[in-house]
């Protein structure tokens, strides 16, 4: 039998997150390449190792999938500190790092991220935590991220070696039957007149001030709790809205983005906490630069 170690890392993305598609994003391959590494799995080992439910529920371990997890784990445990012990004896970098983001940032910026941490510090596992971007400087000073992407941060958030990264544009959501998904770009006077909503967090201390700065009233029909949420709602025609461009990824079908005008482009940076920083901080931002 030649099991591989792509196989076990495979079998175990897919168990721990649920999904073919989140199992790809998590090993930076494409969602074909895992399920064609899985079935090798399968027929390496004589056996289904997972249950293929209907679309929308999540994968399951068979009794086969079941018994092989356990063992896969703890190979790959052992090559994690054969890796790390290897690193330590060339004077490299190793450990793990946690990295705060927002919703739109993973989805749209967190994947070549990781890709260039991994070819630059092969020793240095980055774990990704997810939530809103109030609660990214205080999650830094609290200890709870070493590393966060703070949006339109303040300069008193930011910690030394902070790394500029590509902003992104806010744009319209519209339902894609709205009489504005038919043009070339949306205005904000036309979405402020509109069923407009908003997420809590996400895009709202800059949307406030682009109503602000226009003279227009910010009066949202509902407050939503995420983006996903947010999204599911204009598809379903309850309302229009404000996103960020990285957050394209998560739109579902039935929703158009629109240029939005007047232009706002949001401000990302990656940066450690101001003090005390994860002897891993500077080596990631060096290599992300």
């Amino acid at each position: 039998m030649a099991v591989t170690l792509a196989q076990l890392r495979a079998l175990d993305a897919v168990e721990h997150l649920g999904s073919f598609s989140a199992a790809a994003e998590a090993l930076r391959v494409s969602q074909p390449a895992v399920s064609g590494t899985v079935k090798a799995l399968e027929a390496e080992v004589g056996g289904a190792v997972l249950h293929r439910p209907a679309a929308g529920r999540p994968l399951a371990l068979t009794p086969l999938g079941g018994a092989l997890l356990p063992h896969a784990r703890t190979a790959l445990a052992a090559l994690a500190r054969l890796d790390a012990a290897a690193a330590q004896h060339r004077g490299a970098p190793h450990g793990a790092l946690r990295l705060a983001v927002v919703p739109s940032v993973r989805a749209g910026l967190v994947p070549d991220l990781l890709r260039r941490a991994a070819e630059a510090l092969p020793a240095v596992t980055v774990d990704v935590v997810e939530g809103d971007d109030p609660e990214m400087p205080d999650w830094l000073d609290a200890g709870l991220a070493d590393v966060a992407v703070l949006v339109d941060p303040s300069p008193r958030d930011l910690g030394p070696g902070a790394v500029e990264l590509p902003g992104d544009l806010l744009l319209a959501a519209v339902p894609a039957a709205h009489p504005l998904a038919a043009g070339p770009v949306a205005h904000l006077h036309e979405l402020a007149a509109d069923r407009l909503l908003s997420s809590g967090g996400g895009c709202q201390v800059q949307l406030r001030a682009l109503h602000r700065a226009e003279g227009l009233p910010f009066r949202p029909v509902a407050e939503v709790a995420g983006l996903p949420s947010l999204l599911s709602m204009v598809a379903r025609g309850d309302g229009v809205a404000v996103v960020p461009e990285l957050a394209a990824p998560l739109v579902p079908d039935g929703v158009r983005l629109l240029p939005l005008l007047p232009e706002l482009r949001r401000r990302l940076v990656l940066t450690g906490p101001p003090d005390s920083a994860h002897p891993l901080v500077e080596p990631l931002l060096a290599a992300l630069r």
